[in-house]
């Protein structure tokens, strides 16, 4: 009995979490990996994904798409540090 209820809370759970419209329940049972998103990589992904497209159609030279990659690569392994050290407490003071 306990069971079945803990398999019903979680399920109102999963069910209500997903009612605001954006996606059904049947998206997130399909592709569990879309439940948490991380928004720096998401952006990330989003811009290398435009960058490999324009090199793809040859819309820029091999040598502006690695510029281009490596300043993505920096922006984003500077955010996920600044995230990391919020995170831990390891902030730096500012102003001092």
């Amino acid at each position: 009995m306990f069971k079945k209820m803990m398999l019903l809370f979680l399920a109102s759970i999963l069910a209500g979490c997903t009612y605001a419209g954006e996606r059904e329940l049947s998206d997130y049972i399909n592709e569990p990996s879309t439940i948490v998103k991380d928004p720096h990589f998401a952006n990330y992904q989003e811009k290398l994904d435009a960058v490999e497209k324009e090199y793809l159609e040859k819309k820029i030279t091999y040598a502006q798409y690695l510029e281009q990659k490596t300043a993505l690569d920096d922006q984003y392994n500077k955010e996920v540090k600044e995230r990391n050290e919020k995170i831990t407490g390891d902030e730096p003071v500012h102003g001092q």
